[in-house]
């Protein structure tokens, strides 16, 4: 009985370990500014997948049906990204808005198959807002 009991502990835990390890491989990005991965681009040549902040330069975006390719920069440095349409493009996705980018870094260019946008004065109006209370309040000013 115990050595059936200890297999079987044995097999649930070998399988826990590794649908973990696996699922992380899967899930792991690395977190980069434009600027970063423009400036040592060789350093994440392969199929690591990247998760690269920037903002959507003016005059870049170019829809061709489901995919579209434009330009993320930050710092004065570009990345030429290629959107694989996998997904919908937000909303807020436009030029000149803050946009987070999911993909793999091949031949030069951004592979993506996810793309965030975050419209600026969406959330900055509310977050002044809060700001400048919780300041009022730590003040004793109400």
């Amino acid at each position: 009985m115990n050595v059936k009991f200890a297999i079987l502990a044995g097999t649930i835990a070998l399988s826990l370990g590794a649908i973990a390890f696996f699922s992380s491989k899967e899930t792991s990005y690395i977190l980069l500014d434009a600027s970063e991965l423009a400036a040592h681009p060789a350093k994440y040549d392969g199929d690591e997948l990247l998760r690269v902040r920037g903002f959507v330069k003016l005059g870049t975006v170019v829809r061709e049906g489901k995919t579209a390719k434009f330009v993320l920069q930050l710092n004065d440095r570009e990345v030429p990204v290629y959107f694989t349409g996998a997904t919908l493009l937000p909303d807020a996705f436009k030029e000149g808005t803050r946009a987070r980018v999911d993909g793999v870094w091949k031949n030069g260019t951004l592979v993506a198959d996810r793309v965030e946008a975050k419209c600026a004065s969406k959330y900055e109006a509310g977050y002044s807002d809060q700001e400048a209370s919780a300041e009022e309040y730590e003040s004793g000013s109400r």
